[in-house]
């Protein structure tokens, strides 16, 4: 008599014929077809939609001209209503200002309280 399993699993009998392998063998030959087909959507998903862009050619002249070293076209004056500066933009210009104008005041601050203070040791290492 075969000792009972331990996973609480009903015993199977063996086939009659003795084919073990090949019953064994089709599942696993199923799941990998159920994976591809299951990854096949998301393969699909996965790539742009539409006609695939052309890859476009970096020359030497476009490295030139973003380099600076090679003259670009001078871009065309905008007119009309859009030739002025919109609202957020000369709000967002004044809050730039502002922080350049205190971030330049506080390291010219911080120089020149640095200045005193090494003058100060100077000072006091030539008294003694």
């Amino acid at each position: 008599m075969a000792p009972a399993p331990t996973t609480g699993e009903a015993s199977r009998p063996a086939p009659a014929d003795g084919k073990v392998w090949p019953r064994l063998g089709r599942p696993a030959r199923a799941a990998l077809r159920s994976a591809g087909t299951i990854l096949r959507p998301a393969r699909t998903a996965l790539r742009p939609a539409g006609p695939p862009r052309p890859r476009r050619r970096i020359r030497l002249i476009d490295v030139l001209r973003v380099l600076g070293l090679a003259r670009r076209a001078v871009p065309r004056p905008v007119v009309g209503p859009k030739a002025y500066p919109q609202w957020w933009q000369r709000l967002l210009a004044l809050v730039v200002l502002i922080l350049l104008v205190a971030g330049i005041g506080f390291a010219l601050a911080a120089l020149v309280g640095l200045l005193v203070v090494v003058a100060g040791f100077l000072l006091e290492q030539a008294i003694s």
